[in-house]
């Protein structure tokens, strides 16, 4: 159920005053901290915003696909960390929502929902990160059930998760067509949470290994059927891309926002540095890289919005990678604008710059949102 535009300038309404009384404080020292914000993730689903990928039937208000971008992209201008905190409930539960069974998604939905049970999405691994259908951890059924072993690393809130949806092969010979994906329970045996890594940017949201050994699960926490996995997680992805891209958005709007308010007030030869031309300069080609950057942004969210097809995913990828790329740009221009100050942790640019060189990463690097752009291309020509 798609949230209609009045509802959704509510929930927007209820983000700001969140963004602006409890986020924004606390933005620089979640980095510096490097701790999940929990109390924060608690409000965010007192208000309702974890279930905007949950049908009402499971304590949801969705599903909806844009107002969780938005409501990603607004916390972005103050915390991309924590952007990536509330998104990735969202990649996470997706694949629960479109390929669990029923009894499953009765026990975990609602508690998602009200942020009792924080979900990961569990993908990748040592030797298989941008290569999905080179995973090699295996799921093998025995009787009534799988028993897996393996090993993922980059689980975003691993840590701190209470389910993992995991991706493993049931058929280790047949590529993306033996992967299957299953709900796993944070307390099944055999599962070991292993370490946080110690990242530069994205900080207080751990990113985790986790350690499958001889880990059994029900049968009937499998996703789907046997060899859907490599198609939910590419459903998903298409999404998460659109997120990446969000997050981006608002990252490099908050930068770009720092940048010309201290371009106003920093006097340098009698007058606002804003005043010299070659800052001017800058700053204009900074607010008309973002401007086109979200104009794309919001054209690939309607393509997805209106159908699941090649050249959405198409319009997914071309988001993804000018997003992400046009705020890596803007964040290092926003600290050149602040000159010495810019290199302070005593100001937000600098942390801006370590948290979206991640978003170039993340989701796929740029490199594969290149290549599945350039497929199109070859198959189809022109995407628009």
């Amino acid at each position: 159920m798609s949230i209609d535009a009045q509802d959704r300038e509510l929930i927007l309404a209820g983000v700001d005053r969140l963004v602006r009384e409890r986020i924004a404080p606390r933005a620089a020292e979640i980095d510096a901290s490097n701790r999940f914000p929990s109390d924060l993730y608690a409000a965010v689903a007192d208000i309702g915003l974890l279930g905007l990928w949950i049908p009402e039937e499971y304590g949801g208000t969705g599903p909806d696909l844009v107002t969780p971008l938005l409501v990603s992209e607004r916390f972005a201008r103050v915390s991309s960390s924590f952007a990536l905190v509330f998104s990735n409930c969202g990649d996470a539960t997706t694949p629960i929502v479109h390929a669990a069974p029923e009894r499953l998604k009765r026990e975990w939905l609602p508690r998602i929902a009200s942020g009792e049970v924080i979900p990961c999405f569990a993908l990748s691994e040592p030797g298989a990160g941008s290569d999905a259908a080179a995973i090699a951890t295996r799921a093998e059924r025995r009787g009534d059930e799988y028993v897996i072993n393996g090993r993922k690393c980059w689980c975003t809130n691993g840590s701190v998760g209470g389910v993992y949806v995991l991706f493993a092969k049931t058929d280790p010979e047949a590529r993306h067509k033996g992967v299957s994906a299953f709900l796993v329970p944070r307390d099944t045996p055999g599962l070991v949470i292993g370490r946080d890594e110690d990242l530069i940017g994205l900080r207080g949201s751990p990113t985790t290994e986790l350690v499958f050994d001889d880990a059994r699960i029900p049968a009937d926490h499998l996703l789907g059927n046997e060899g859907e996995g490599f198609r939910i997680a590419m459903i998903t992805l298409d999404e998460a891309r659109l997120n990446c891209a969000a997050m981006a958005v608002g990252a490099a709007t908050g930068a770009l926002e720092h940048a010309v308010a201290h371009a106003r007030d920093r006097v340098q030869f009698g007058k606002p540095i804003i005043e010299h031309q070659g800052l001017q300069f800058l700053l204009a080609e900074m607010a008309a890289e973002l401007a086109a950057a979200r104009a794309l942004w919001e054209q690939a969210i309607a393509k997805l919005a209106g159908e699941t097809s090649r050249e959405a995913s198409t319009y997914a990828a071309m988001a993804k990678l000018i997003c992400t790329r046009t705020a890596m740009r803007i964040a290092v221009d926003a600290v050149q604008v602040l000159g010495g100050y810019g290199l302070s942790r005593a100001y937000p640019v600098e942390r801006v710059m370590r948290d979206v060189k991640a978003l170039e990463i993340f989701d796929g690097t740029n490199q594969i949102q290149k290549m599945l752009i350039g497929r199109h291309l070859q198959k189809e020509g022109l995407p628009f």
